[in-house]
């Protein structure tokens, strides 16, 4: 009894610091959604699909803390599971064109594939039978093949990541990871909008870019760049953003700005963009902070890190689904885990 309370008493000062933590990014989240709502006053503007897109991604945030705070395994598994099922029920996932099923986008098929690697990483990291773990590995490394098999290169180059931070999360350190995490995606934003502010066939540095990125994708960040600088304030409001890109207007396929960041700005004007810099500087200070072993806040960062990078050159981040796997794997990654279900279920596992 005495140990159980003693292994008590030691996590309860971190769960304390981080509760604090976790009122912080309701805060954030808060203002966020609050800002959306300014954004669309008085004037035509869609907050709903905003406000719900939020909701979602927090909600499984939340659902995969709780359920990571008790195991960490059924969560990473039962995501890894449900998107190779999908790949099993949809083969045409794996063609790689443009309106694969089952999302009918091919690049958001791979981004959700892409999660899926992480999920079969992380519940390698926590299983608690070495047979096991090398099944999840082996599965992480066929479904990293499979967004190769989407088209998605960005997809593919983020699974690799994953995957190699996998195999030896063991000689990382936590603070390092984040961190680099969080330089390659500040690198990621500055790229789309220096690219955009340049705009397309202008010359110089975005030349070399434009070899693998698309002339209209240019075009739309440069489209978002200049309703930002139009509308710095309150944007052009939530959802509207199609409807005063001139690129979009002339190309009934656009259906978005093909960057979650620019989109953001241009719609909600820079408070709006510096509100979702906020939730993302919220999301790695808090696995900075996990309680979480090392090597399981290393692949969840490089997970997250995947998204986030796919996600600013693509609209991949407007799909729900993948923000529900974003979002759980998330949660596992930063929740405390409670000792004694945590021990209790590696026995089970043995």
């Amino acid at each position: 009894m005495s140990a159980d309370r003693e292994e008590e008493q030691r996590v309860r000062p971190s769960a304390w610091y981080l509760s604090r933590l976790d009122l912080l990014g309701t805060a954030v989240l808060a203002a966020t959604a609050m800002w959306a709502l300014v954004a669309a006053a008085n004037r035509a503007g869609q907050p709903e699909s905003y406000l719900l897109a939020l909701l979602t991604a927090a909600g499984a945030y939340v659902l995969g803390r709780v359920v990571g705070a008790r195991a960490a395994l059924p969560v990473p598994a039962l995501v890894a599971g449900a998107v190779t099922g999908v790949l099993v029920l949809w083969p045409d996932a794996l063609d790689g064109t443009a309106l694969a099923p089952p999302l009918e986008y091919g690049n958001a098929d791979g981004a959700l594939v892409a999660q899926a690697v992480g999920a079969a990483c992380l519940a390698a990291l926590v299983v608690g039978s070495d047979r096991r773990r090398g099944e999840l590995l082996l599965l992480a490394g066929l479904l990293v093949l499979a967004t190769f098999a989407t088209g998605s290169e960005a997809a593919a180059v983020g699974a690799v990541a994953v995957l190699s931070v996998a195999l030896s999360a063991a000689v990382y350190r936590r603070g390092t990871v984040v961190l680099v995490s969080a330089v390659c995606v500040a690198g990621a934003v500055l790229t789309t909008v220096v690219l955009g502010a340049l705009g397309p066939r202008s010359g110089g540095i975005e030349d070399p870019a434009e070899a693998s990125l698309s002339e209209r994708r240019i075009q739309l960040w440069s489209d978002g760049v200049h309703l930002t600088k139009s509308y710095p304030v309150r944007g052009t409001g939530p959802g509207t953003f199609v409807v005063h890109s001139a690129t979009a207007r002339s190309d009934a396929d656009v259906h978005s700005a093909h960057s979650m960041w620019l989109r953001q700005a241009a719609e909600q004007g820079i408070p709006g963009a510096l509100c979702l810099v906020a939730v993302t500087g919220w999301v790695y200070v808090r696995l900075w902070r996990s309680p979480q072993p090392p090597a399981v806040v290393a692949v969840g960062s490089v997970t997250f890190t995947a998204f986030l990078v796919q996600a600013s050159m693509d609209y991949v981040a407007e799909f729900p689904v993948v923000l529900v796997t974003v979002g759980l794997l998330l949660g596992v990654a930063s929740a405390t885990p409670d000792p004694r279900s945590r021990d209790r279920l590696a026995r089970e596992v043995r």
